[in-house]
């Protein structure tokens, strides 16, 4: 997986990105899958108020708020989930991912 990351094309990182994402595995990204990452990256970052807390409450708010956001961007056809294709045709379309995936490249 590292090797991809280091030494794939743009696209191979997107679709290794994508299976980050689809968490069980379906072809599919749905809400909560989106959602649980986004906990997941917060809580690694020390970003995350305990659960219940009115902080972890503002929390939530803003992890539904990304989810809503990415949803609007990648669900093209807006049926609720964000397969491989849309996912690709949407970040492939996106100079900021691109030139992000970009900055793996070692020339290893």
């Amino acid at each position: 997986m590292l090797s991809t990351l280091l030494r794939g094309s743009v696209y191979e990182r997107l679709r290794w990105a994508f299976r980050l994402y689809d968490v069980d595995g379906d072809g599919a990204i749905t809400r909560q899958e989106l959602a649980e990452v986004v906990v997941a990256v917060h809580e690694l970052l020390g970003r995350r108020a305990p659960p219940g807390s009115p902080a972890g409450r503002l929390d939530d708010a803003k992890a539904n708020e990304q989810v809503d956001r990415v949803f609007r961007k990648l669900d093209l056809n807006q049926d609720g989930v964000i397969t491989i294709e849309e996912f690709l045709e949407s970040c492939l379309k996106d100079d900021v991912i691109t030139r992000s995936l970009q900055m793996f490249d070692t020339g290893l």
